[in-house]
């Protein structure tokens, strides 16, 4: 029975309550429900419940998610995960006594239980009037396994449509906490911290407001990635050639320049015939002579070629046209310059 949940295993790295970026009020009804629980047995000598039912609501992105588990991190208890709308069975008999289970391995194993998308049964309700039947039967399901839930057992739901919740199922729950889109203000403090990790001449980006923390934080990586790729392509690499690639016409055909480079030579090197299989190296429409370097065990051995000046993108050409049978390493010349070279495997 495949139950869709998720035991320790969020799919990010768990952020820490105090990394969060939350609105002073959460942060102060989250830090009363944690020492809650940490003087639990007190409060329970004086028949005094604890809040264990909490419902986060808001809009998509600002940290419903990244709360559960990090309350979770601060309590050291397993969460158990759910997505509601995936969740729910086609057969609604089956979902109520899945649903059940679930919430008895919560109680069983001390842990959290953190139920996302909850708003799902409130959808369900107007899919269908022959299955309403069934949808009130799970509805008061979930109404009792809410009911029963021991004090030591946190329910944490999550929506983002808390109108279309069952106002019965509503009242359970004695902590809302409502998420709301950062201000420009508070963006801005988040994209300067996380732009703060990264070089100053990678991090110049275009800032987006009026969106969640997880669309900046995706705005950042997207473009990041851009300026990263952008810079290793502009990039300058030196390259020693000895074969085919010192050919004017090649490099033209090529890179679309001809390259300007010196002479140097790379002791401890020879060259060898080498069979390209799966690539046309021409030049004026006739094949080349290929070669390619190996490593040599006589001292005396060095081979001769051109030291060139090319960029990052001409190197991921170079390296999709040069033999499959090689290698790009690193090599230092006789005249003490490091360069790229290729050698055979």
């Amino acid at each position: 029975m495949a139950h869709h949940s998720t035991y320790l295993n969020p799919k990010h790295k768990v952020i820490p309550l105090d990394q969060l970026h939350l609105s002073d009020d959460i942060r102060e009804r989250i830090n009363q429900l944690l020492e809650e629980f940490v003087y639990i047995n007190a409060l329970n000598n004086l028949n005094i419940p604890v809040d264990n039912k909490i419902l986060l609501h808001g809009h998509t992105g600002c940290g419903k998610t990244a709360t559960a588990y990090a309350i979770g991190h601060a309590l050291n208890k397993k969460v158990i995960a759910i997505n509601l709308s995936g969740f729910v069975s086609s057969k609604l008999g089956e979902t109520a006594k899945n649903l059940s289970d679930l919430f008895k391995k919560a109680i069983n194993d001390d842990a959290i239980l953190f139920i996302d998308e909850f708003d799902f049964i409130g959808k369900l309700r107007d899919y269908d009037e022959k299955d309403s039947g069934e949808m009130k039967r799970l509805v008061n399901t979930l109404l009792q396994l809410i009911d029963n839930l021991p004090d030591n057992t946190l329910l944490i739901c999550a929506t983002n449509h808390l109108g279309i919740i069952d106002s019965a199922l509503l009242r359970r729950f004695q902590i809302r906490l409502g998420y709301t889109l950062p201000t420009e203000e508070d963006l801005n403090n988040y994209y300067d911290s996380i732009l703060s990790g990264f070089p100053k001449h990678l991090n110049i980006i275009k800032r987006s407001y009026g969106i969640s923390y997880a669309e900046a934080k995706d705005s950042i990586h997207q473009q990041i990635k851009a300026n990263v790729i952008d810079f290793e392509k502009r990039k300058k690499h030196l390259i020693f050639f000895y074969d085919r690639f010192k050919s004017p016409g090649l490099q033209l055909q090529h890179y679309g320049r001809k390259l300007s480079g010196t002479q140097d030579t790379l002791s401890g090197y020879a060259l060898n015939n080498s069979v390209i299989n799966g690539f046309s190296m021409t030049e004026n429409g006739e094949s080349t002579m290929s070669y390619i370097a190996i490593k040599s065990k006589e001292s005396g051995d060095k081979i001769t070629g051109m030291v060139y000046e090319v960029t990052g993108e001409e190197i991921v050409r170079t390296d999709q046209l040069s033999d499959p049978n090689s290698k790009r390493v690193l090599a230092t010349t006789d005249s003490g310059v490091e360069v790229w070279v290729y050698i055979a495997n």
